[in-house]
């Protein structure tokens, strides 16, 4: 199967009846499924820098316990220096220099939202982390210290959050803050729905916190078919762009207008705020057989159009018709470039500007730091067959891929990567890679002057190693 490993965990649970309660290590990854990076205010001596990075364990196997089995890791991100003990991109086996202790959370815990100052500018205090988790069916809060450490979750009221309880696998996770403090939302999406009342099964919902009042009751609710895989948001708009999974011959791209909601927006400060405006758009007929899995949104610019970026799985449209499934192989990946306006009244509106191919089993998508002047810099890891595509929207093409180790044939960021996260560093950006079966992240560099250059950070020459990508963490066997 093609798909993502943390689109079907679900599989496991009903398969596995000697599930373990031993306690999650945490002194390493295992099937990396989030990663996010964040500033760290106060960074240790020992710091190779102020980024932290955010890892999210899956507990894919659910070989430690169903409650508490996965883990939440932040660590230096950096590369390796022996002489001042920084780093843990290279360090030897495999092991992490890590911001405090880490956390534990339910299992089958996927994609990682971090609320900073970055993300939300109108976030008072520290950082904070949000993940789901399918197996509990619970949103967790995480607080990021000064020094980038994530506070464990001791008091469940005050960290673990209840989702909609007849929605299941919830996963993706989107913030959506305005800078005016306007607005401050998390939202939730869910991989599978029943049949709810008159709403059929498959059904996109999502459920939206306050991230202010995280204990008060979500707002949930239904979109269309097609259950949200990912989400962008557009800070100027005050819109929420998500895409949608396979639910017949559809490829939904959602798109929500959401209305300005804070206590000074409403005469009764414990009222609701007014409901989204929903607009949907098929992309089918673009490309037959697609799946919408990744979001993206190109950096805004003045003089230069606003895109979304979408990757794609593109499966046999001939099988799903006469099985009235979603086909367990896919027979393609693509980039999907959609042209983002306006009407004349405001309502927005959507056009598939381009379909770029790219490897089997395309994932998350990252765009990478402006080039003032020029379109954006786009990259997209391909879970399938472990390559990392990356597009340059100026040349309307894909001008690096990496691929596989010509010795061993592995993929070169190792096996089944997905999981991303890109730290701007000026004239090159950063983009931190996780390996789903390798646990492990790999990071590739890449100048923003020229992508086609663009490689993983290895072993320099002279060493045993010399050629071979550095990773942080312990490589699975």
């Amino acid at each position: 199967m093609r798909h993502a490993a943390w689109l079907s965990l679900v599989v496991l649970s009903a398969c596995n009846e000697n599930l373990s309660h031993a306690q999650p290590p945490m002194d390493r990854f295992f099937y990396p499924g989030g990663v996010a990076l964040t500033t760290v205010a106060s960074p240790s001596p020992a710091a190779s820098g102020n980024q932290a990075l955010l890892v999210v364990s899956a507990n894919f196997d659910l070989h430690y316990d169903r409650q508490e089995g996965a883990t939440l890791l932040s660590v230096d991100p950096g590369l390796y220096d022996e002489a001042t003990g920084s780093g843990s991109l290279g360090r030897t086996d495999g092991d992490l220099l890590k911001f405090g202790p880490g956390a534990q959370l339910g299992s089958y815990a996927g994609p990682v939202a971090v609320a900073d100052a970055v993300t939300c500018p109108s976030q008072a205090g520290s950082p904070e982390a949000f993940v789901a988790s399918r197996y509990t069916r619970k949103l967790y809060r995480f607080p990021i210290g000064a020094g980038g450490e994530v506070s464990p979750c001791t008091l469940g009221k005050l960290c673990q959050f209840d989702l909609d309880p007849e929605l299941l696998d919830p996963a993706p996770v989107g913030l959506a803050c305005r800078a005016d403090g306007r607005r401050k939302s998390l939202f939730v999406g869910y991989l599978r729905s029943p049949n709810i009342g008159t709403i059929g099964a498959g059904t996109a919902w999502l459920s939206e916190f306050d991230v202010d009042n995280l204990g008060a009751q979500p707002r949930t609710f239904a979109l269309a078919p097609g259950p949200v895989s990912d989400m962008a948001y557009d800070a100027q708009a005050d819109r929420l762009y998500a895409v949608g999974r396979f639910a017949g011959l559809t490829a939904p791209l959602y798109i929500l207008d959401l209305p300005a909601c804070s206590s000074a927006d409403k005469d009764d400060a414990t009222a609701p705020c007014p409901g989204p405006r929903l607009q949907t758009v098929d992309l089918f007929s673009a490309l037959a057989g697609a799946e919408l899995v990744g979001i993206a949104l190109s950096n805004p610019q003045p003089g230069l159009p606003r895109r979304a970026y979408i990757a794609v799985r593109t499966y046999d449209e001939g099988y799903a018709i006469s099985t009235r499934s979603r086909p367990p192989f896919d027979v393609g990946g693509a980039l999907m470039v959609v042209d983002l306006d306006e009407d004349l009244v405001g309502q927005p509106l959507a056009r598939v500007r381009a379909v770029i191919p790219i490897g089997l089993g395309a994932g998350a998508v990252r765009v990478l730091p402006v080039r003032p002047g020029l379109a954006d810099l786009v990259v997209v890891p391909s879970s399938g067959d472990g390559t990392i595509s990356i597009y340059d929207d100026e040349a309307g093409a894909v001008v690096r891929v990496v691929s596989l180790d010509e010795a061993s044939g592995a993929p070169e960021a190792g096996r089944t990567p997905y999981g991303t996260a890109v730290q701007d560093q000026g004239s090159e950006a950063l983009v931190y890679i996780a390996s789903f079966r390798d646990w492990t992240v790999s990071v590739l560099r890449v100048s923003i002057a020229d992508p086609t250059s663009a490689d993983l950070v290895r072993y320099p020459a002279g060493t045993s190693l010399q050629g071979k990508p550095v990773r942080i963490g312990r490589q699975q066997q």
